[in-house]
C-alpha cells in the first residue's frame, strides 16, 4: 500500500497540470477631474487625496485606492494610474487567476474528484464550521471542503451556537473540528463571546482549530493578532480566499 504522503503529492501534481495560471490586465478610464501629477505618487496613500479643496466637493475618505493597492499585492498583481487634469484618469491592475479547463461534462466530473481528493486526507476527516455573513464566501469556503465529512454554513454566531448544542444534545458528543469566522473590528466582542461559548460546549476545547477569516487591512491585521495571542489554537486567513490559502492552513493540521 503507497503511503499516503506519497498519494497527496501524486493527486497534488495532478492538480496542477488540470489547473492553468494567467495573468489579467484589467484597465478602467473614467473622464473624471483627473488627478495633478504631483499627486499621483501619493495616490496609494490611506487617507490621501490631492488636492484637499477638490475632496471637499467629492465627498471621498481616502481609502479606497489604498485598499485596492494591498488587494492587488496580496494576489502578486501590480497596480499603475495615468491622470490629466480635467480629461479624466486610467487605472489598470494585473490579477493572477487559475483557468479551468472548458472540457465535456464526463471530464468536468473527473477534473472534479480530482479537485476533491487533492484535499489533505486528515482534512477529510474533519467536521467544518464556517461562519460569516456573506454568502459567497461561505459558498466558496464550502466548495472547496465539500470532501469533508461535515461542513455546516450559518450567516449568525447563534446560528453556530444552535447548531453546536442541537448536536450535543441529540449525539453527546461536540459537532466541530474546525471553525471558520468572520472577525471585523465592530465584531470583536461578540467574536470573543462566540469562542468562549464554543470552548464551554466543547469536550475538549484543545482539539478545535478556529480560524479569523481576515480583510487585510492594518486594523484587521492588528485584531487577529490580539486574538490569536487571546486564544489558544486560532489562526488567520486572509480574504480573498483560495484554495492555495486554505492547504497553507490545513499544512500542519492533523
Amino acid at each position: 500500500m503507497l503511503p499516503q504522503e506519497f498519494i497527496e503529492k501524486k493527486e497534488n501534481s495532478t492538480y496542477n497540470q488540470l489547473i492553468k495560471k494567467e495573468t489579467l490586465l484589467i484597465e478602467l478610464s473614467d473622464t473624471g477631474i483627473g488627478i495633478n501629477p504631483k499627486y499621483i505618487q501619493h495616490a496609494w496613500e490611506s487617507f490621501s487625496q490631492g488636492d484637499m479643496s477638490i475632496t471637499k466637493k467629492q465627498n471621498g475618505a481616502g481609502l479606497g485606492l489604498s485598499i485596492c493597492k494591498s488587494l492587488v499585492e496580496i494576489n502578486g498583481g501590480e497596480i499603475k494610474v495615468e491622470s490629466q487634469l480635467g480629461k479624466g484618469s486610467k487605472f489598470s491592475f494585473t490579477w493572477n487567476v487559475e483557468l479551468l479547463p472548458m472540457t465535456s461534462s464526463s471530464t468536468d466530473i473527473q477534473f472534479n474528484e480530482q479537485i476533491n481528493y487533492v484535499l489533505p486526507h486528515a482534512i477529510r476527516q474533519k467536521r467544518i464550521l464556517i461562519i460569516h455573513s456573506v454568502e459567497s464566501l461561505r459558498n466558496s469556503i464550502s466548495k472547496y471542503l465539500k470532501r469533508a465529512e461535515k461542513v455546516d454554513t450559518f450567516d449568525t454566531f447563534e446560528k453556530g451556537i444552535e447548531a453546536v448544542k442541537t448536536y450535543k444534545e441529540l449525539y453527546y458528543q461536540f459537532t466541530y473540528d474546525i471553525a471558520f469566522i468572520n472577525l471585523y473590528e465592530n465584531n470583536k466582542d461578540e467574536v470573543i463571546t462566540f469562542i468562549l461559548e464554543l470552548k464551554e460546549l466543547s469536550i475538549n476545547s484543545n482539539n478545535l482549530a478556529i480560524i479569523f477569516i481576515v480583510f487585510p487591512s492594518n486594523e484587521g491585521i492588528m485584531l487577529a493578532k490580539e486574538l490569536m495571542g487571546k486564544f489558544l489554537g486560532t489562526s488567520v486567513i486572509y480574504t480573498p480566499i483560495t484554495w492555495n490559502k486554505l492547504i497553507n492552513q490545513f499544512t500542519h493540521m492533523k
